[in-house]
């Protein structure tokens, strides 16, 4: 019987537009602890991608977040292991509420102008120049190792 298996997961990042500043996660658990994400987690069976998206940013930051804007499409396949992901990446301006502390690591905003300066997950820094110059939607395939590093890509 064959091991393999797709995880569906989500990744928000939350832009606070009037202070120029965007959300990351900082990971306090393995895989990549210390590395800087956005917030989100697995789909559950019978959830609504959206919706886990909207339920993962509550669950991890406290926000109430809307109007979800769809950057990317992204499989990641961790480079030796039976680990694969569907990742949906969203980005949002709109939301409301207070920060409060996340179970996952450390939360911070970081001015725009500094997040390739952050210790960004190394699929992440791949793709984060084309998410956020393209007004479409970016399609990529990431083998990466345990910490995130990129050994091949391929954008579509």
């Amino acid at each position: 019987m064959n091991s393999e298996k797709i995880t569906i997961g989500n990744v928000c990042f939350i832009i606070d537009k009037p202070a120029g500043k965007m959300l990351l996660l900082e990971r306090s658990r393995e895989p990549m602890s210390n590395m800087a994400t956005g917030v989100g987690g697995k789909t559950h069976f019978n959830e609504d991608i959206y919706e886990s998206c909207i339920r993962e940013i509550k669950e991890e930051t406290g926000l109430d977040a809307r109007n979800l804007k769809l950057k990317g499409i992204i499989k990641t396949l961790l480079s030796g292991k039976d680990s694969s992901w569907i990742l949906f990446v969203y980005f949002t301006d709109d939301f409301s509420g207070e920060l409060c502390a996340c179970p996952e690591g450390e939360l911070k905003w970081v001015d725009l102008t500094n997040v390739m300066n952050e210790n960004l997950i190394g699929f992440l820094r791949e793709i984060f120049p084309a998410i956020m110059q393209s007004d479409r939607v970016i399609e990529a395939t990431i083998v990466h190792d345990e910490k995130g590093n990129v050994i091949t890509s391929t954008f579509n």
